[in-house]
């Protein structure tokens, strides 16, 4: 695995452990852009990585990755993920893949790829699911993306996304 590659796991390890938002966003070139399902970002004012990274750890009250499958060639990683964790007291399950493009020791482009539909609340609750629309927004400011981030949160903890 390529330095920047393991850098970014742990400094998401610490991210999610911490809230330490300034280690996996100093892993970012300036004009990276980062993006999910839900929500995009890309420098337009301020550091794009800073705002995407503290908007998805804000999104949880506990959260944590484990990295299944990570395939890493030049300028580019594939990490294969699951994570969990828990928003207002519900815990949450899924899982991705996220692509890294890499140019020297920064990466320039994150994109994480996950089916909505596989979020889980647990077996307890699944009855108890109301239905959700997805939430689907492109932000240009960390406040924008903070409320995508925390909406998109709230209808995981629901089991929404139908």
């Amino acid at each position: 695995m390529s330095k920047t590659t393991d850098d970014f796991v742990n400094a998401l390890h610490s991210l999610e452990e911490s809230k330490d938002v300034e280690t996996i966003a100093s892993l970012f070139s300036d004009d990276a852009k980062l993006s999910n399902p839900l929500v995009k970002h890309a420098a337009t004012e301020g550091n794009p990585a800073e705002a995407f990274w503290s908007g998805y750890r804000e999104a949880f009250e506990t959260i944590h990755s484990e990295f299944l499958h990570i395939v890493d060639g030049d300028g580019a990683a594939f990490l294969e993920w699951r994570s969990e964790g828990s928003i207002d007291g519900k815990p949450v399950n899924y899982g991705g893949v996220s692509v890294l493009e890499i140019s020297g020791d920064k990466i320039t482009a994150f994109r994480a790829y996950f089916d909505s539909k596989q979020l889980t609340v647990s077996e307890n609750e699944a009855d108890d699911h109301k239905a959700s629309k997805p939430v689907t927004r492109t932000s240009e400011t960390p406040e924008d993306l903070d409320e995508a981030q925390r909406d998109a949160a709230v209808q995981r903890a629901e089991g929404g996304y139908s």
